[in-house]
């Protein structure tokens, strides 16, 4: 038997069902985050422990993570080199790519002036509008989360550019990649630059004034990836001086952002927290992925299988 440790959030019915599809295979421990009472004697976590506790998970051969980001763990050196981590990718784009089809549209039709103007009983013309259709979009990534906004973009027949590390062939969903080290050369090309990429050693701070200020005047710019591609203080000062037509963030540096910051009264620039993958306790069809995700690893892993989405501690992905 295989001892599992299960620290996500799991309704009575997931329960049910891997406790009846791997009878006989694995002995499940259901906890909450917390509660780390069983970890000293578990081969295997669903979830996040702190990574503090880990030294004292003397059996643990493999962490399944419900996140799509593991920066928890790849930009901490206390995790354990002999762990296998695997993470949640896949189980997040549908619902993130919906956000960001959202965000874009509502800058683009003025719609958070209009909610502003409800709130005060105003019946007034926000002004000029602008439509997405035929854009040029710059996805600055483009693995699951990526191809699953170029995907969404089909609809509004945009031209779609992606960046990532390195350009080894084409990527469903994009007319063009770049590989990151020419990222100057694609970032005037778009009239919407999309942040989906993850929080590395490559990506903090890629996003900085000098190229903020490579991008078109008239550009909207959205990060769901991580907040620390974004220099935060340079994007203030560029959306001040005018340039870039609007922000919409979901992610932020810092996080949670401080209720003084400047950037919450910037009038071009919505802000939520975090949310836009929502999963346990919010959307029921995200957290049915997660869980049909660490099922099949957990399948593989009682084979002797390699496991899917397998992180790489180095690249931090």
């Amino acid at each position: 038997m295989i001892d599992a440790l299960v620290l996500a959030p799991c309704r009575p019915h997931i329960r049910e069902r891997l406790e009846r599809d791997f009878a006989g295979t694995y002995r499940f421990a259901f906890r909450s985050p917390e509660d780390l009472d069983q970890l000293p004697t578990a081969e295997v976590v669903i979830g996040e422990p702190p990574v503090e506790a880990l030294s004292a998970a003397r059996r643990l051969r493999w962490v399944q993570m419900t996140w799509a980001g593991t920066d928890l763990y790849t930009r901490h050196p206390g995790f354990p080199a002999e762990v296998v981590l695997t993470n949640g990718s896949g189980a997040y784009g549908r619902t993130i790519s919906e956000y960001v089809i959202g965000a874009i549209l509502a800058h683009y039709r003025n719609l958070p002036r209009y909610w502003d103007q409800q709130k005060q009983g105003l019946w007034r013309d926000a002004g000029a509008e602008r439509c997405l259709d035929g854009r040029t979009v710059l996805i600055l990534g483009a693995g699951d989360l990526g191809r699953q906004v170029a995907k969404k973009l089909r609809a509004f027949d945009t031209v779609t550019l992606g960046v990532k590390r390195t350009v080894t062939g084409p990527v469903e969903g994009f007319d063009r990649l770049y590989p990151i080290s020419e990222l100057d050369w694609a970032l005037p090309e778009a009239q919407v630059v999309i942040g989906c990429l993850p929080n590395t050693d490559e990506t903090i701070g890629l996003l900085d004034g000098r190229r903020l200020r490579l991008m078109r005047p008239d550009a909207l710019l959205v990060n769901v990836g991580r907040g620390k591609l974004i220099v935060t203080d340079d994007l203030v000062e560029v959306l001040r001086s005018g340039h870039l037509s609007g922000a919409a963030l979901d992610v932020t540096e810092p996080e949670p952002l401080p209720a003084d910051h400047p950037l919450w009264s910037l009038p071009n620039v919505t802000i939520t927290p975090h949310v836009s993958g929502p999963s346990f306790h919010h959307d029921l069809g995200t957290e049915e992925r997660i869980w049909a995700l660490c099922a099949d690893n957990l399948h593989r892993y009682a084979a002797g299988e390699p496991l899917a989405h397998v992180v790489d501690l180095v690249r931090g992905y």
